[in-house]
């Protein structure tokens, strides 16, 4: 079953999603970001989707569109920890640097 977790620390929030990141679920994991890049005082989201099972285009759109959200309101943004599925799925799409520093 789908779960998102928001976990605050010295401003930061750290984001746990896990199960599928897909079509039906992505309004709940794109809110829960979208509401801590939007919280005063935060400055940094970090996304981590160790627990993710399966990523598909809806859910790479979440997390590239909040990414813009974060560059836009100047929050630090990082996708850290992905499985090996999902950082395939990232590299292969061409937004793993984009959404995590690293390279694939």
């Amino acid at each position: 079953m789908f779960s998102v977790a928001t976990d605050w620390q010295d401003h930061r929030a750290t984001i746990a999603i896990s199960d599928d990141l897909d079509l039906v679920p992505r309004d709940g994991a794109e809110n829960a970001i979208a509401q801590a890049v939007g919280t005063p005082g935060a400055d940094a989201v970090i996304v981590d989707p160790a627990g993710l099972r399966f990523l598909d285009s809806c859910g790479i759109a979440v997390l590239v569109k909040c990414r813009r959200q974060a560059d836009a309101a100047g929050m630090a943004y990082r996708v850290t920890g992905p499985t090996d599925m999902v950082r395939q799925v990232l590299s292969l799409t061409g937004v793993l640097d984009h959404l995590s520093g690293e390279t694939g």
